[in-house]
Formats: C-alpha cells, sequence, structure tokens
C-alpha cells in the first residue's frame, strides 16, 4: 500500500464506500494515498423518517463529511442525481464523468461497484457499476472525449481495479482490515440516517418473516452503534477468515495487463 498515491472511489451513495470497501480505504489513506470519492446520487430515499430535502442535507452535507474525516479522504465530490432514479441519466453520459474524473485524479487503484455481481437489486448500484467499468477500461483511449484534452485531461490508464464482492464465487482477492476496522465502523455510524434507516429495514423483515425475534430489542434507531459493530465485525470476520485475517474485505480484483498473467 505504500506504492499507492491516489485512490478514486466511484459510489452511488453516501455511505457505499463505507460499507463495502471502509476498511481498505481507511487503511489506504493512513499509509498516504489520496483518497477522492464521487458520490453520484443525493441519498434523497434513504430514510423511514426524514423528507428527502431533510435527507439530503443531513446525509450529503453533514454525514458524509464527517464520515469522510474520519476515513481520511482528501476529497468528496457529490454529483446531486435523484437517488433511486440514477439510471435516467445515460449510461454513456455517466461513463463520460467518471472518465473526466479519472483522468483529472490519475488514480492508482479505482474503487466502485462490481458490474458481474449477481442478483443486484439497486438500480443505481447496477448504473454506477455498468458505467465505471468502461470509464475505466477506456479513460486511456484518447478518442473517447477528446474534448477533455481543452481541460488538461490527458487518457489515463488505470493500473488497479476493486470491483465490490456481493457474491464469493467472483471473490479473488481479500484485502487485511484487521487494522481498520474500528475507522470503518466509526465511519459507518456517521451516517446517522442510514443506520437508522438501516434499523427500522431489519425490524420491517424479522415482523414480516417472523425470524430472528430475539434480535428485535439490539435493532434500536437511537442507539444504532452496538448492532452496526456487531453485525459489520460478524460479516468481516467471516471474509477474513478465509485468507487468515481477524477481519477483512472482499473484492473482484483486476490488474492492468491481466492478459499476461498474473505477475509474482
Amino acid at each position: 500500500m505504500q506504492k499507492i498515491k491516489r485512490v478514486l472511489v466511484l459510489s452511488a451513495h453516501a455511505d457505499d464506500c463505507e460499507f463495502f470497501a471502509g476498511g481498505f480505504v481507511a487503511s489506504l489513506a493512513a499509509a498516504g494515498a489520496e483518497v477522492t470519492e464521487v458520490i453520484c446520487t443525493d441519498n434523497g430515499r434513504g430514510s423511514f423518517e426524514m423528507s428527502t430535502t431533510e435527507l439530503v442535507s443531513a446525509s450529503r452535507d453533514r454525514e458524509a463529511r464527517e464520515a469522510a474525516v474520519i476515513m481520511g479522504k482528501k476529497d468528496v465530490i457529490f454529483l446531486g442525481y435523484p437517488d433511486g432514479y440514477l439510471d435516467e441519466l445515460t449510461k454513456n453520459e455517466l461513463r463520460r464523468i467518471f472518465m473526466e474524473h479519472i483522468r483529472r485524479v490519475k488514480p492508482d487503484i479505482v474503487l466502485s461497484f462490481d458490474l458481474s455481481a449477481p442478483f443486484e437489486p439497486h438500480p443505481d448500484h447496477r448504473h454506477v457499476a455498468a458505467a465505471a467499468t468502461e470509464a475505466v477500461a477506456f479513460a486511456n483511449m484518447p478518442l473517447y472525449h477528446p474534448e477533455q484534452l481543452k481541460d488538461g485531461l490527458e487518457p489515463y490508464l488505470v493500473p488497479y481495479r476493486y470491483w465490490f464482492a456481493k457474491s464469493d464465487a467472483l471473490v479473488n482477492r481479500i484485502e487485511d482490515i484487521s487494522s481498520s476496522i474500528d475507522i470503518k465502523i466509526k465511519a459507518l455510524c456517521a451516517h446517522t440516517s442510514q443506520m437508522r434507516a438501516m434499523m427500522t429495514d431489519l425490524k420491517m423483515s424479522i415482523h414480516a418473516t417472523g425470524k430472528h425475534e430475539q434480535f428485535l430489542p439490539f435493532l434500536d434507531e437511537d442507539n444504532y452503534a452496538p448492532a452496526v459493530d456487531f453485525m459489520i465485525k460478524t460479516w468481516a470476520a467471516s471474509v477474513g477468515a478465509k485468507a487468515g485475517y481477524a477481519y477483512g474485505e472482499a473484492f473482484r480484483y483486476e490488474e492492468a495487463g491481466d492478459i499476461f498473467g498474473k505477475a509474482e
């Protein structure tokens, strides 16, 4: 990680980075990497309690910025498209925007959603995955958006690509987050609106299925930190155990030049 100088995260919502890659990104930042995140939507539908206007202000202007400080991110860029309707923006336009940020940041690593992930229900995640995959694949090609050259944005090839893994079948890399698991959890807890919504959503699932009712008192919107700590550590421990780590995060990893085989 000492070789990694710049990192770019392409996410759909304010808490995506923390959920899927918070430990790894925090470790990269701690090692000296400059982390930039592009958040595509306004996060305006992730609540059972707040109006969209209140939620956008809270999640964008307070929670995401607080989490960024905890994580050690250098910059967070908000595109502000409506949450849940990102696919109304054409994929090629989102790809153009992502290419612009890739060419500006010149990251050693890009992290984003995996286009190959099965059973992804969220349209924003799917849309970001498609645009990010193509932007990473073609940002080094000069005839894609040559108008960006006028702004000094030269074509750029991303060496390392980490796609958020949601299926064990696609995992080919597990990163050790044992030293950063508490930062990940603290940053997640900074997303108050989203953690409160997660507690409510989990309780609704328990009521709907009648299963795991013993956990209902644990899912407290006003005191969500213990539940978040337990769930994240349980999940990260199960991932890390596969690679001999106390805690881990899983990715589908690619690097430029894979056609020649993995370098030792």
